[in-house]
């Protein structure tokens, strides 16, 4: 089934049945589409790729029309929360196509961040590792959200340690893995999830070939 972005669709069916981060009956906004399906954000934070069979378009009639801009507040909202009270170390606002795009929810992310005492840093080149797919987020902008100073300089560290590695040739392999699982540890995910997502991302079980 072909969804446009911005679109919303709830979920019929799951391919990944030890999957927490959905369930069949959630709904979700499209936020972009690939040749097997759909991207979306779970309020937590954690991007998804569904296949096609996985969902169907929600009904409009039984639903209230929220407009993209309230809603991705509302995602921030969640996001700014959960770092508050220490659910998450680090917490990334949707990506944005466009610097203006994500420069526009700023008065409303400084409101957040005074609500919760907590901080953000408007990122203006996207973190790309193993852990989501890069298509979700190449040449994207966002917003980071975090408590501590140390948060930032740490998640800053491992960009320029990615970069170090580019430039010496060596960022492949266990390194790649790395890598993407230290960003996965300043986002507050499991162990057992951070290897499910850079499986799914690239193909391969972390530490092999297969």
């Amino acid at each position: 089934m072909k969804a446009e972005i911005g679109s919303r669709i709830r979920i019929i069916k799951k391919q990944d049945e030890y999957s927490l981060d959905y369930q069949v009956g959630d709904t979700f906004t499209v936020e972009g589409t690939w040749y097997g399906g759909v991207h979306v954000t779970t309020p937590s934070g954690v991007p998804l790729s569904m296949d096609a069979e996985e969902y169907e378009p929600a009904d409009q009639e039984t639903e209230r029309e929220i407009d993209p801009y309230s809603y991705e507040l509302g995602v921030m909202d969640c996001f700014c929360e959960m770092v508050a009270s220490g659910l998450k170390t680090l917490a990334m606002s949707h990506p944005c196509d466009t610097a203006e795009e994500r420069d526009s929810y700023r008065p409303e992310v400084e409101k957040l961040c005074r609500k919760y005492d907590i901080r953000f840093y408007p990122e203006d080149e996207a973190f790309l590792t193993d852990l989501f797919p890069e298509e979700l987020n190449r040449d994207k902008y966002n917003y980071l959200f975090f408590r501590e100073e140390e948060t930032l300089r740490r998640y800053l560290a491992l960009k320029e340690k990615q970069k170090e590695m580019v430039r010496e040739g060596t960022y492949s392999g266990e390194n790649r893995y790395l890598i993407a699982a230290e960003f996965g540890r300043l986002l507050s995910y499991p162990e057992e999830g951070i290897r499910r997502y850079v499986e799914k991302t690239t193909g391969k079980k972390p530490g092999t070939n297969q």
